[in-house]
C-alpha cells in the first residue's frame, strides 16, 4: 500500500505480514493508521507475551486505543509527539488493566510526520531504520538478555538464543506503570523501517530484511520473510510479525553499484 504524509509531502510504501508459527493461537497484532487530515502516519505493532492467558486480548487492545487515537489525534501531537505518544502507551496500559488481571502485551510504533519519527517501545518487539543497507538504529530490548549484551557478557548474535531470551522486565498491563523508551530520528529518500516481533529477529538477519525490501515490495517482503522466521523456528516457531515502512523508493538509484550487489545477493541468501 502506498501512502502520503504532507508538509512537505513524502510518499511511502508499507506493508506486513503475520505467521502464528507452531504456537496454538496469533498473539501477535499490527497496523498501520493515518489521522483523517492524512498528516502523519502510524505505525505499531503488538506481542501478546507467551504464558500469559490472554495475550491476544491485550495485544488487541493496543491496536484497538491505537486506532481511537489516530481516528480523533490531539492538536498537541504534531507540536509535541514524545509526549503524546507516552500518553497513548499509559492509555493502552490502563484498558489492558480494566479489560483483564493477566492480558500483557509488549509495544513498538512509530509515527512519521514530515522528514521525522517519533518512537516508542516496551518489552522485545523491535523498531530497525536502515539506509543505503546499513542500521542505523535498532529499540532496545526490555529483557534479560539485552541486560547481558550491555554488560558484554554475549554477542548481539547471541541473544536471539541465549535460554533467557524470552525473560522481560517491562510489559503492557499488570501492576507496574508502563515505563517506555522514546526516541526520533529523521528520515531520508530510501530508508527502511521494519517493526518486528521476536518471532522475526530471532531468525531473520538485518542483511535478510534490507535485501528482500529492496527486491519486493513491503508486502511481499513481510510476507516472505515471516514465512521463512517460522520455517526456522521449526514445531516451536513462536508467532512472527513483520511491518516494513519504506520511503521514496523512486528516489533511489537503481544503478548505484551496492544496491545491484545486494539485489544480486538476493537470490543466494532466499533462493536455498
Amino acid at each position: 500500500m502506498t501512502l502520503h504524509t504532507s508538509n512537505p509531502p513524502r510518499l511511502w510504501q508499507w506493508g506486513g505480514a503475520s505467521q502464528q508459527g507452531g504456537r496454538h493461537e496469533q498473539q501477535d497484532r499490527w497496523a498501520v493508521f493515518q489521522p483523517p487530515g492524512k498528516n502523519g502516519l502510524l505505525a505499531i505493532l503488538a506481542d501478546g507475551m507467551g504464558g500469559h492467558v490472554g495475550g491476544a486480548l491485550g495485544a488487541q487492545i493496543v491496536i484497538d486505543v491505537a486506532r481511537d487515537f489516530i481516528q480523533n489525534p490531539p492538536a498537541a501531537l504534531r507540536a509535541n509527539p514524545s509526549a503524546e505518544l507516552d500518553r497513548l502507551c499509559r492509555r493502552m496500559h490502563e484498558t489492558i488493566n480494566r479489560q483483564s488481571e493477566t492480558a500483557r502485551s509488549t509495544v513498538v510504533m512509530v509515527w512519521i510526520d514530515r522528514n521525522q519519527a517519533h518512537w516508542l517501545n516496551i518489552g522485545d518487539s523491535r523498531l530497525y531504520h536502515f539506509r543505503d543497507g546499513q542500521r542505523l538504529m535498532r529499540t532496545r530490548d526490555h529483557s534479560a538478555v539485552q541486560l547481558l549484551m550491555d554488560l558484554g557478557e554475549i554477542q548481539e548474535s547471541e541473544m536471539a538464543t541465549h535460554p533467557a531470551q524470552n525473560r522481560l522486565y517491562r510489559s503492557m498491563g499488570g501492576e507496574d506503570a508502563p515505563k517506555p523508551d522514546l526516541g526520533r530520528f529523521s528520515i531520508r529518500a530510501g530508508d527502511l523501517l521494519a517493526l518486528c516481533s521476536d518471532g522475526v529477529w530471532e531468525h531473520v538477519t538485518e542483511s535478510q530484511i534490507w535485501i528482500a525490501a529492496l527486491a519486493n515490495s513491503p508486502d511481499a517482503a513481510a510476507r516472505l520473510l515471516t514465512e521463512q522466521a517460522a520455517q526456522r523456528g521449526g514445531a516451536a516457531a513462536d508467532n512472527a510479525t513483520l511491518v516494513l515502512l519504506r520511503t521514496d523508493p523512486n528516489g533511489v538509484d537503481a544503478s548505484s553499484g551496492w544496491l545491484q550487489r545486494l539485489s544480486a545477493g538476493f537470490a543466494s541468501w532466499f533462493g536455498r
